[in-house]
């Protein structure tokens, strides 16, 4: 879905009609019901006003304009212009209009909520449908603060939006009513608003562009904030925090003055609407009795139906004046999405199902921008063989683990996933046979079990998996010593558990999720010896079983790999086993001797 719009009302209305519809017409003419209800209703207190002085009247004393319609129809189906026979039509007229208030009322929240829901979903899918080349352009403090502010400020927008244009449904009702009751009084009321309206659309300008900039003021402060977050230990042990704090306290300044900016706007309309409206009618019923000659009580009807548009003109503003205070967000989400779609990952047209040959890198390239990472990369992967890529930091070892998860793709030459280019395949059901086991191991705040199984449904048969990929990945005895077994709660990032634990939750991920191809980044790195043991352990006991690709600095967790491929610069220098290497290349040798093992 395109959430695009063009800066103007109508450009408004279609970005809410592509949401959520024709059902936004449907709430427009339940408006229009109601408020011709409620113009009938008030059209019928003339009789009663009448009725004060007079024990019965008939429809040609009634001064109704050409609303007498209304009293012509009750005369023409027998009904007599009595004291009980108007108030009883005005009663089922207003409980009638009540009826249809409440319809349209319920309506409009289940209209909030499909709205609410597809904007949601929109983005959700414009992200899930993201390159990851395209993620790393993205501001991920802009992306947190669209998702989750900028939504919530546009549901804001789109309450506001509804609500005014449901008041300028009900005034355009009034408006009709009123002119056909007296034409002259309805049409210089009319250009009285429509005058006042110049001076609302100045303050509806500075409102909007304050609005617009507190909403990138907000992408700026989210984006400073999760840097915050990510480096909070190296910014307090090293007493930076209180420099950076200063730049939060700018960015929070800087938002508070735009929205005063945009509240000074707002109490300016609010303080002026009333006086004007009461100008504008006195201006006119002066002008309409003793100007035009016209009697007070051949405009009281018009008068009646006029306040009433004039009120609802009084709230129109005011929920205009608001959906300006908000409008920024939909700039930001607008342009978003806009982004995301630009950046969406090509799709191929061929389903993986099962590697059944292997993997080839056949001469490949690739450059992050005018960086030349891989030059030329020639490297065989074979079905169930274990594979390691070492070499210095900037090597391009990393590259190239993506690229196997189909994150980036070659610039030159080929990545063929049994004999079929990558970008031939529809790459997520290619992933779904992936697994990605990195340094930093990803874990959720939530338990064991859910972890693993990716929240998969608690059953018997889920539960029969699980236990079998926590015994591959060593993890029972640990799950067995939680009063909770596996319903414990890791927390956040997993604080509650161990560097070696949370690697092992990892690895039976992947193992759950029935992956074949095992990628492991740097997986022991950040492990104490004796944990990068037992975890290496784990990984020597899939060896045979999985295509396993390993990344590594430490050589004592790759000695069995079937191929080590040594990277320089981009190239494969030398391949090999552990003990080929050792002999042909004095490189990966003094990387050995610097390691002390053998």
């Amino acid at each position: 879905m395109k959430l695009q719009f063009k800066n103007n009302f109508f450009g408004y209305f279609k970005f809410y009609y592509n949401v959520v519809g024709f059902k936004l017409v449907i709430n427009l003419m339940l408006c229009i019901l109601v408020s011709f209800l409620d113009g009938i209703g008030l059209a019928m207190f003339m009789p009663l006003l009448q009725m004060v002085g007079d024990a019965e009247v008939n429809s040609d004393s009634v001064a109704m304009g050409n609303l007498r319609f209304i009293t012509d129809s009750m005369e023409a189906i027998g009904l007599s212009l009595n004291l009980t026979s108007v108030l009883i039509f005005l009663i089922l007229l207003f409980f009638l209009k009540g009826i249809m208030k409440f319809i349209q009322g319920y309506y409009l929240v289940k209209l909030r909520h499909l709205f609410m829901s597809t904007v949601r979903n929109s983005l959700v899918s414009d992200l899930n449908n993201l390159s990851y080349k395209g993620f790393l352009k993205l501001d991920a403090g802009k992306i947190q603060n669209t998702l989750i502010t900028e939504v919530q400020r546009l549901f804001q927008t789109m309450n506001h939006y509804f609500n005014a244009t449901q008041s300028g449904v009900m005034i355009l009702t009034y408006v009709v009513l009123a002119f056909v009751a007296n034409y002259q009084f309805a049409i210089l009321v009319a250009i009285g608003a429509g005058l006042s309206n110049f001076l609302y659309k100045r303050i509806y300008f500075l409102t909007k562009k304050a609005s617009i900039a507190f909403s990138k003021s907000g992408n700026d402060f989210n984006s400073y904030l999760i840097q915050a977050i990510n480096y909070f230990k190296y910014l307090k042990s090293t007493n930076y925090f209180s420099k950076y704090s200063i730049k939060l306290r700018q960015v929070i300044r800087e938002s508070e003055m735009l929205n005063s900016k945009m509240g000074f706007y707002s109490a300016i309309s609010l303080s002026i609407r009333e006086p004007i409206i009461v100008i504008i009618v006195s201006l006119v019923i002066y002008i309409q009795v003793s100007i035009m000659g016209g009697s007070l009580t051949s405009i009281i009807l018009s008068l009646l139906l006029f306040y009433r548009a004039l009120s609802q003109l009084m709230v129109l503003q005011s929920f205009w004046q608001n959906f300006i205070q908000n409008i920024g967000s939909m700039y930001s989400i607008s342009e978003i999405s806009a982004e995301m779609q630009e950046l969406k990952e090509p799709e191929g047209s061929v389903d993986f199902e099962r590697i059944n040959n292997g993997i080839l890198f056949k001469d490949v390239e690739f450059s992050y921008g005018d960086y030349k990472v891989l030059n030329g990369v020639n490297i065989s992967i074979a079905k169930n063989k274990t594979i390691a890529l070492v070499g210095q930091s900037g090597s391009g070892k990393t590259t190239l683990a993506n690229m196997v998860a189909g994150l980036v793709l070659p610039k030159k030459g080929e990545l063929l996933i049994d004999g079929i280019r990558i970008d031939k395949y529809r790459l997520n059901t290619f992933r779904d046979k992936v697994g990605y086991i990195s340094q930093e191991p990803v874990i959720f705040n939530d338990n064991i079990y859910n972890n693993v199984t990716f929240w998969d449904e608690t059953n018997e048969e889920n539960l029969s998996r699980f236990r079998k990929v926590v015994e591959l990945a060593s993890l029972s005895e640990f799950i067995d010593s939680q009063p909770n077994k596996e319903f414990t709660i890791l927390g956040d990032n997993g604080i509650l558990i161990s560097g070696g634990q949370k690697q092992r939750i990892s690895i039976a991920r992947e193992l759950y999720k029935d992956a074949e191809i095992l990628i492991l980044d740097e997986a022991t790195s950040a492990l104490d010896s004796e944990t990068e043991r037992m975890i290496q352990e784990n990984i020597e006991s899939l060896h045979g079983k999985y295509t396993i690709l390993i990344i590594a600095h430490r050589l004592s967790t790759i000695k069995n790999a079937d191929v080590i491929y040594l990277i320089d610069k981009g190239r494969v220098e030398h391949s090999g086993d552990f003990n080929t290497l050792l002999q042909k290349s004095d490189k990966f040798k003094r990387m050995v001797a610097l390691q002390e093992f053998q």
